[in-house]
């Protein structure tokens, strides 16, 4: 009889330590309660991380593509100094770029729609929220195209970009500056949004003799800092990213 109780006791015993080591609902609830609380407010941030990494990454395999054909092209068609861009924006693209690019489809119709599917012929914002005036087609300036990965290329062979100091009409910079002939842009994921400058919009330029250059590249430090802010146009946001290591620092407009 002493066997038997003594049995049930340990039971009984092993029993109450094993309830001691469980939760209460109360306490898994709370429990939860803060781990959501903690996700709600990290959650943002990794998500933002994510998407600042994955811009940087794109950015700098297209700006290799862009360089790399630049450099095959040269190698078949003389020094960059002595291309001819006094044509027509095809023929230059046609004998310099398309042999070295791996285009999937190239924008027609007035604002792209037929083929690179944008919804306003001028979609692109600056990075301090002003639309900006350039169009995406325009084939007596520029040749637009999606390449094989998605991203969206603009080679411009003419003038006839909205300048940095042109006047403001209905919240729209217009206005023509020198030196657009040279500047290549590209749109990291074509008519998605933001189609912001700085975030998925970036500037870089031709340069004859040397490849393809961030925009501003030969600007100081400041000025670079200026236009790449929340206060400027964000043209020179490519070139901020390569003098920061390409990272995006936290005085980058993002």
């Amino acid at each position: 009889m002493n066997t038997v109780f003594l049995q049930l006791k340990k039971s009984l015993t092993h029993e109450n330590k094993f309830q001691r080591k469980g939760f209460t609902l109360a306490e898994v609830l709370i429990t939860l309660g803060i781990i959501g609380v903690v996700a709600a407010m990290t959650l943002p941030s990794v998500i933002g991380n994510y998407q600042k990494v994955q811009t940087v990454s794109q950015l700098k395999k297209v700006y290799t593509t862009l360089n790399q054909a630049f450099k095959r092209s040269e190698a078949d068609n003389e020094s960059s100094v002595y291309w001819k861009t006094g044509g027509t924006p095809q023929e230059y693209f046609n004998t310099y770029w398309k042999p070295y690019l791996n285009v999937l489809r190239y924008c027609s119709g007035g604002m792209g729609e037929k083929d690179c599917n944008y919804k306003s012929s001028t979609p692109w914002k600056r990075a301090n929220g002003l639309q900006d005036a350039l169009l995406v087609v325009y084939d007596a300036q520029r040749v637009p195209f999606i390449l094989s990965d998605g991203t969206f290329v603009s080679i411009l062979t003419h003038s006839g970009y909205g300048s940095a100091e042109g006047s403001v009409t209905d919240g729209v910079v217009n206005g023509n500056t020198g030196g657009a002939d040279r500047r290549i842009l590209i749109d990291l994921n074509a008519s998605g949004n933001p189609n912001q400058f700085g975030k998925d919009v970036f500037l870089f330029e031709r340069v004859p003799g040397k490849g393809i250059m961030a925009y501003g590249y030969q600007e100081d430090k400041n000025t670079i800092n200026e236009n790449c802010s929340k206060d400027g146009s964000g043209f020179m946001c490519a070139a901020k990213l390569m003098q920061d290591g390409w990272q995006i620092k936290d005085n980058y407009p993002w």
